[in-house]
């Protein structure tokens, strides 16, 4: 696909994704209706009464999972890329997609002859992954066949190793959080292994520094 292909679509998704929250927004001013009350506008938590003021902090492990949580789950919109390489590469190697096709023309004198011409299903296949067409195989040549199922044993293989990289990553960050403990809820806390830490836990006790 071409670049002014490509911006075009997103410029229409774009404006469409715009249009669409602002002409939502829009019709719910007109018509939903207007009819505050001060049980309306009070605040609530959860449709329950307020309890103290709304600039009380929350504890902050509600945090830390929360960006656990965002960190790893956006990070799996990466393996979408590689994921549709592979594909393509199968579609590449599929039964159905016999490389070369023998299309029968006719010429102006009425001759009919035949010409070879790459597959329906290849052709696609090389156009979604993006290869021009002096990146494709000859239809004319002898080893299309091979020459094809190499680009697609190639591309599969390097979307695979891809992929493993790209999780073996995570994985190691992953295995980070949780031996830091930051996937506990409660953590423990080390208790003072000598008189000397427990008595300076004392102290820190009597003071409130703890």
């Amino acid at each position: 696909m071409l670049l002014p292909a490509i911006v075009a679509y997103v410029a229409l998704f774009a404006i469409v994704g715009f249009l669409f929250v602002f002409v939502s927004l829009l019709l719910g001013r007109f018509l939903r209706a207007h009819s505050p009350t001060p049980q309306k506008v009070a605040a609530y938590e959860c449709g329950e009464p307020a309890v103290g003021p709304g600039s009380v902090q929350f504890d902050l492990r509600f945090y830390v999972v929360a960006l656990l949580f965002l960190i790893f789950e956006v990070e799996v919109a990466f393996f979408f890329p590689p994921a549709t390489i592979f594909g393509r590469a199968r579609e590449l190697r599929s039964p159905a997609a016999q490389p070369v096709v023998h299309d029968v023309a006719e010429n102006r004198d009425g001759a009919v002859y035949t010409v070879k011409s790459l597959n329906p299903i290849v052709r696609q296949a090389y156009q979604g992954l993006g290869i021009p067409a002096a990146g494709r195989p000859s239809p004319a040549d002898s080893g299309v066949s091979s020459e094809v199922a190499s680009q697609a044993d190639a591309l599969a293989l390097a979307s695979m190793l891809d992929l493993g990289v790209f999780f073996a990553v995570l994985l190691v960050g992953f295995a980070f959080v949780w031996r830091r403990g930051d996937l506990n809820w409660v953590r423990a806390v080390r208790h003072p292994a000598t008189r000397q830490e427990t008595a300076e836990l004392v102290a820190k006790l009597r003071r409130g520094d703890v």
